[in-house]
């Protein structure tokens, strides 16, 4: 198999508009050798070469349909027009495409080429007819930042907190958002002063990231008044009968270890 590229330059050439030329220059490129030979002609050796036609001007005008004297006029409009070269002999002539590595591809390459493409589409068609063990998956790695600091505050807080998972990687975010506005220390008193609020109140504490914000941050800078655990059913008897405190007045929040 082989095929020859014509150039859309050609259109703006005036042999476009003679249909003679035409077909003799069309005939040109699809008799141009692709690859390199050596032919024999009487008692000589013609070395031909890609690009170059070896014919004669009898066997263009049986090809084209056009005279001999014709071709040859046709030939040497495209000798000025420094579209080929030529060298005649007796019997036959080798005519050379100027340019024609330039416009045209190697026979050769293009078949490499479409053997490629083959094999391309015949591996891809193999790998969706078989079933192909999925490869184990690595562990992930972490792919964002910390805070210097974060290790420490996160270390103490999941400690404190009786629930404090949540997501290690929205807290390491939200604690550098606060850290540009608050130093470590900051929100380590923020963070005692709220978990103290949280025992004292018998209250949850918050996943990491929710308490890292900055209003929070703001809020608990300064120790909150101990807000009163909420009275049970015996405590509410107690004071009815005895008119006192209830059972739990006297309570003290167990002391946190420093943030």
């Amino acid at each position: 198999m082989s095929w020859i590229k014509i150039h859309r330059q050609l259109l703006d050439n005036d042999l476009a508009s003679n249909p003679g030329s035409l077909s003799l220059w069309v005939h040109l490129l699809l008799m141009a050798s692709h690859n390199k030979y050596v032919s024999v002609r009487g008692d000589s050796a013609v070395e031909i070469h890609p690009g170059q036609v070896l014919t004669s001007r009898k066997k263009l005008a049986q090809k084209t349909g056009l005279s001999e004297s014709k071709i040859e006029r046709i030939l040497k409009a495209f000798l000025t027009g420094q579209m080929i070269e030529q060298q005649t002999k007796s019997k036959y002539r080798v005519i050379s495409i100027l340019k024609w590595n330039e416009y045209q591809i190697d026979e050769q390459q293009s078949e490499q080429h479409l053997d490629t493409t083959k094999n391309i589409y015949s591996n891809t068609t193999s790998v969706v007819l078989h079933k192909v063990r999925k490869p184990t998956k690595s562990p992930k790695k972490k792919t964002y930042k910390e805070h210097p600091h974060f290790q420490d505050w996160w270390t103490k807080y999941s400690k404190a907190s009786p629930d404090p998972e949540g997501s290690r990687k929205n807290a390491a975010l939200q604690y550098i958002i606060c850290a540009a506005d608050f130093t470590p220390e900051q929100i380590n008193i923020a963070t005692r002063h709220y978990l103290i609020q949280c025992r004292q109140a018998q209250q949850a504490t918050k996943h990491a990231e929710r308490f890292l914000k900055l209003d929070l941050i703001e809020q608990f800078q300064q120790p909150s008044a101990a807000p009163q655990a909420p009275e049970s059913f015996l405590d509410q008897k107690f004071k009815r009968i005895h008119g006192t405190e209830s059972r739990t007045a006297g309570y003290t929040t167990p002391r946190l270890e420093s943030l």
